[in-house]
């Protein structure tokens, strides 16, 4: 019997519980400046996926300093890595 540990995402899921809160499909993300870069389409691993470019813009999670009423709240450099593979 083979016990798959990481499941593949749910496509359906719609909220996402993370260690800087819980993110829901729709939530505006904002950049530093107060400007909003796109919405949250999904959750692939610690990457959230934007909604809107064909599924290649996404920001990771560790660029969020926070959820809040307005939607996620980016660190001074999230947008500046905005979209960019790690590297390493």
């Amino acid at each position: 019997m083979t016990v798959n540990l990481h499941p593949a995402p749910d496509p359906a899921e719609t909220v996402w519980t993370t260690v800087v809160g819980t993110i829901r499909k729709g939530m505006n993300v904002i950049d530093a400046e107060g400007t909003c870069l796109g919405q949250v389409e999904s959750m692939k691993g610690e990457e959230i996926m934007l909604a809107g470019d064909g599924g290649h813009g996404f920001i990771e999670l560790s660029q969020v300093d926070g959820v809040g009423e307005q939607g996620l709240l980016l660190s001074d450099r999230g947008d500046a890595m905005f979209g960019m593979a790690g590297e390493g």
